[in-house]
């Protein structure tokens, strides 16, 4: 977005098991490596940069080396509230997809799912191998106030989960399309960027 000066641009985590966990992010949510090698200092520990878009050379940084926290194996109903890395989100471009995802979740072993509606987006929540909670999420036509959540029933077809939160959202006093809360939100950014200056 012009005038942006400082955007979020990706994450890294400490795993325990590196092939592993390199293996479920290409393998399974079919990320590419853009480059991957040794830490030069320390314990050479081995690092590798992930990405799912062209014009970003990693989005996701996974470093061998993870030596706290048990892994959790409940399901992450919006994120893993008390863990270090409450949860690891991907846009998804539509439900079909959501469910074509949640496919290759199960055929790599994950079956920990927990899926919801927020209003503003379509969530299915799941620990990835080493107990990170994992979010993959379709935005919808609408803002509603956040947090806010509900069952996300998958096995619905697309028309019937989009007129089950279209009727839940417009009921809703604070409801507006989603380009319209947008349009808000990038003049409320371009102030609070120009502060930067």
């Amino acid at each position: 977005m012009e005038g942006v000066k400082v955007a979020l641009a990706h994450l890294g985590i400490s795993v325990f098991d590196f092939d592993r966990m390199l293996s479920f992010y290409t393998d399974t949510l079919g990320m590419v490596v853009s480059d991957t090698d040794r830490l030069p200092r320390g314990n050479h520990a081995r690092i590798a940069f992930l990405t799912s878009h062209p014009g970003d050379h990693h989005q996701l940084v996974i470093v061998e080396g993870r030596d706290q926290e048990e892994l959790r194996t409940d399901p992450p109903f919006g994120g893993s509230l008390g863990s270090q890395l409450f949860q690891l989100s991907f846009r998804l471009p539509d439900l079909a997809t959501m469910k074509m995802v949640k496919t290759r979740l199960v055929a790599a072993g994950l079956d920990n799912f927990a899926p919801m509606n927020h209003g503003n987006a379509w969530a299915l929540y799941v620990r990835d191998p080493e107990g990170n909670a994992l979010e993959f999420f379709v935005d919808s036509h609408w803002y509603v106030r956040q947090p806010c959540g509900f069952p996300l029933d998958l096995s619905l077809s697309d028309e019937e989960i989009l007129a089950e939160t279209e009727a839940y959202c417009t009921a809703q006093p604070e409801c507006m399309p989603m380009d319209a809360w947008q349009a808000e939100q990038a003049v409320r950014i371009r102030a609070a960027q120009a502060l930067l200056a």
